[in-house]
């Protein structure tokens, strides 16, 4: 009995010892990426604060706003430096052979570490769920408002929606107030049209003013026209969600966004861009577990022992190349779902199940076999 207690302390103690050097490194690597993603910021920003005249104040706040969604980008990079540091650390110093040769099997060695990069996916996603949004809206909002004084438009032009079996075409919209405004009724022929040139509404109530009537026949001839100098139509949905200041993908969770996809489907509107971006919600935090098995397998792959310094060699270089070549894969999946060349699941999702199949397939024999 008081073997097998020592044994399950000893592996407790070795889950908080990878534990402990794996987060030091995540941490020392999500600062330095985040610096330097500011940095590429603050060039941009500071041009604009000297030529718009605006404060420091407005400039440091402008980075805090970004910092998040820059944190965001960085996790998975971190999580692989951190991933493969631990592991070239561990060859070098020979602590792997000791580990094995001490009847502790690989696979019990890498739970640990990738529990933590299901953990940093975690975190990866609440960040981009609860913060990225809210700091995205607010640093558009500001740069609008502070640098370039340009406050979010209250008039829309060429708005076009549908609405059940009606299409609606307006001209101008401002206010509660509608100008040159055109309806078209789907019927089992040909469509009735309504044109009016002005309008106002209230909830889902509209008003049309001075207009006509239009009907056709079976062959297509017009066969009624009436004027009104005022009518009454009830509608669907609320028109101010389709001219006011929309939100962008990138300041919206994943609820809201799919609220909109559904949104804009009932009416007719095209939804795979939005739903690409949807599923990259949940994608891209993701690629911190997959980054992480990258990590451990090009060290079991590559080091073998504390003097194979080749091997370290290769296995930076590998991980390089192979991170550089995922956000190409992901470029070209998101172009080609966005292009409805291919499904959008599968445009947001593909290059981690590329990356995790070879990951997990190389771990799994190097585990095994080795």
């Amino acid at each position: 009995m008081a073997i097998k207690t020592l044994f399950k302390f000893n592996l407790s103690i070795l889950d908080s010892y990878l534990t402990k050097e794996f987060l030091s490194p995540f941490a020392l690597a999500v600062g330095g990426f985040a610096i330097i993603g500011i940095v590429d910021i603050l060039f941009y920003l500071v041009e604009l604060a000297i030529l718009s005249g605006v404060s420091v104040f407005t400039v440091t706040r402008l980075l805090v706003y970004k910092l998040p969604g820059i944190m965001v980008l960085f996790f998975p990079m971190s999580a692989l430096f951190a991933t493969m540091l631990l592991f070239v650390r561990m060859a070098k110093d020979n602590e792997l052979s000791v580990l094995r040769t001490s009847g502790i099997h690989s696979f019990r060695i890498i739970v640990p570490i990738l529990i933590l990069g299901m953990g940093v996916s975690l975190i990866s996603f609440t960040v981009n769920e609860q913060l990225v949004p809210i700091a995205n809206q607010a640093s558009d909002n500001l740069i609008k408002r502070e640098l370039r004084k340009t406050p979010p438009p209250s008039i829309a032009e060429n708005t076009v929606f549908k609405d059940s079996n009606r299409f609606f075409y307006i001209k101008k919209i401002k206010s509660n107030t509608l100008e040159k405004i055109v309806i078209i009724e789907q019927t089992f022929s040909f469509p009735r049209i309504i044109i009016a040139q002005e309008g106002g509404w209230k909830d889902f109530k509209w008003t049309l003013y001075d207009g006509t009537i239009q009907e056709f026949d079976k062959k297509g001839h017009l066969k009624f026209v009436n004027s009104f100098d005022e009518m009454l139509i009830n509608v669907n949905q609320n028109i101010r969600a389709y001219y006011k200041r929309q939100k962008k993908a990138k300041e919206m969770d994943s609820r809201e966004l799919k609220d909109k996809i559904s949104r804009l489907a009932k009416s007719g509107l095209e939804t795979q861009a939005l739903a690409v971006e949807y599923h990259l919600k949940k994608s891209i935090p993701t690629t911190c577990l997959v980054f992480v098995l990258i990590g451990i397998a090009y060290c079991l792959s590559f080091v073998r022992t504390g003097k194979d310094w080749w091997g370290v060699i290769i296995s930076i270089c590998v991980a390089v190349l192979t991170v550089g070549f995922y956000f190409f894969l992901l470029a070209l999946f998101r172009a080609l779902a966005k292009d409805n060349q291919i499904p959008a699941l599968l445009g947001a999702w593909g290059p981690n199940l590329i990356y995790l199949s070879i990951s997990s397939t190389m771990i799994y024999y190097q585990c095994t076999y080795r």
